[in-house]
């Protein structure tokens, strides 16, 4: 017997932007579905008109997409399912799963208070369950408004959950849950279910945090008559103090990784460790090999802890193991006219040499600027300490004598001129290396200083040192 398409969705509400935690949700969603050869779905649940926000819904589906989790066809928003929904509660009402029930919300105030001046739990009265048909129109026709409960039949509701197990709740721990609310509007956990099986959705890949509604939604597909999905609850995303990740540890929405130039490739790599251990000590993944070893088996219980060091390491990693033509065509899909001014074998020199001392598109931008334009800004603190006074101008004087004579131009040729001209001039070579890297790049540290100047050519550097020594030192102290 062949077993039945997977089926995956993302099931985000347009309330908030698409932070970490859902991207990672999305991501899992996905990968399970490219691991086994099915599909991936976006589901909009927007039924909150008040909150719901199209930006929301434009920040989602723009993450996503530039996240490359592509999804397919249709894109579904609940708010235009209403007429599914009223459907299928009017299914429940006639095979008698539900009932509607007349409790005024002062009727359940008093029942709230009076258990708990018994030291009990509260149970909504079952006052409406079984009452006749004659006497729910009298009410009706009195104009009463009701909401639509759903009966919890006697028992146990069981399912097994991909990652925590085996899962057992006593249906006697359950209310009579609403389904739908007095002004007809379904309740998140009805809509979750008709959706769900209208998209033949085969496992569910959650947050953790919805485990408790999972018996209330299998109780619903038996009411209905569906057969129910399989279940998976994810550990949530925990921040530094152990606590759920939320804008106090920083947690930003997926736009801000992108706008800080972060790739989305590590990203997504950085997501899939949070949480998901793969059985080795790997821990860099290219889109191809996560879709490759993912197991949502391996998924672990405990909470992933957010760590930004570790978010960097990956970043830096992926930039370093880009080719420069990859990250030069990132560069200009976001900016496009970043140096269009140079040529392209030189950005990509440029590119190859700097790449591995970055972590995200934007520093790569800033530390490469005087690659392709005279420095304005000089470090202070190494001008302080490294040109004191006027005796450095005179080693950069000789230096600059031997690099205009220089026949080769060459990182190996610039380090012997360097260090002959401080054996000439009797100094430790470091007198002249910190200097020369000030006056041409205006930094106290970045790549070798020899293949720096190769890269930079002849008559920059060499322009770049006379007009050194016009602005050194600092002070006349």
């Amino acid at each position: 017997m062949n077993k039945p398409p997977i089926r995956v969705r993302f099931a985000p509400s347009p309330t908030g932007q698409l932070h970490l935690g859902g991207a990672r949700t999305a991501l899992f969603n996905w990968l399970y579905a490219q691991h086994h050869g099915g599909e991936f779905f976006l589901r909009i649940e927007d039924t909150d008109r008040e909150r719901s926000k199209e930006e929301y819904t434009g920040q989602i589906i723009g993450s996503l997409d530039w996240l490359g989790l592509q999804w397919s066809e249709p894109l579904l928003f609940q708010s235009e399912r209403t007429g599914a929904y009223k459907n299928a509660i009017h299914k429940l009402l006639d095979n008698g799963s539900t009932y509607r029930c007349f409790l005024t919300r002062d009727e359940l105030d008093r029942a709230r208070e009076k258990a708990q001046a018994k030291g009990g739990d509260f149970r909504v009265p079952k006052t409406y369950r079984d009452i006749p048909l004659q006497e729910q129109k009298r009410l009706l026709n009195a104009g009463q408004s009701f909401t639509v409960r759903l009966k919890i039949p006697p028992g146990k509701t069981l399912f097994k959950d991909h990652i925590y197990g085996d899962i057992s709740v006593n249906n006697e721990e359950i209310d009579d849950f609403i389904i739908a609310r007095s002004d007809g509007t379904p309740t998140y956990n009805f809509t979750v279910v008709v959706d769900d099986y209208t998209m033949g959705i085969s496992h569910v890949i959650r947050g953790e945090d919805h485990i408790s509604n999972t018996p209330k939604q299998l109780l619903i597909y038996e009411a209905l008559g569906y057969p129910a999905p399989e279940f998976a609850h994810l550990p949530m995303i925990l921040g530094p103090d152990k606590k759920r990740l939320s804008k106090r540890h920083g947690a930003a929405g997926i736009q801000e990784f992108r706008d800080t130039g972060y790739s989305a490739d590590a990203l997504l790599n950085y997501l899939v460790m949070l949480g998901w251990n793969p059985g080795t000590e790997k821990e860099l993944f290219t889109r191809e090999e996560m879709v490759a070893h993912f197991d949502i088996r391996k998924v672990q219980k405990k909470g992933a802890v957010y760590d930004e060091k570790k978010l960097h390491w990956i970043a830096g990693q992926h930039l370093a193991r880009a080719s420069e033509d990859e990250i030069l065509q990132a560069i200009r899909g976001e900016e496009p006219n970043w140096q269009r001014h140079a040529k392209d074998e030189y950005i990509h020199h440029v590119l190859k040499l700097m790449k591995i001392r970055g972590k995200t598109l934007n520093e790569l931008k800033d530390m490469t600027g005087y690659f392709f334009s005279d420095p304005l800004k000089f470090d202070p603190n190494t001008a302080a300490k490294r040109w004191k006074d006027k005796s450095v101008n005179k080693l950069i004087e000789k230096y600059i004598q031997r690099l205009e004579n220089a026949a080769k131009w060459a990182a190996a040729d610039l380090d012997a001129a360097l260090r002959a001209t401080a054996e000439d001039m009797a100094v430790s070579a470091a007198k002249l290396i910190h200097p020369v890297r000030l006056a041409v790049s205006g930094q106290s540290q970045g790549p070798g200083l020899f293949e720096l100047l190769e890269l930079l050519g002849k008559m920059t550097c060499i322009r770049r040192l006379r007009k050194s020594l016009t602005i050194f030192p600092l002070t006349n102290d």
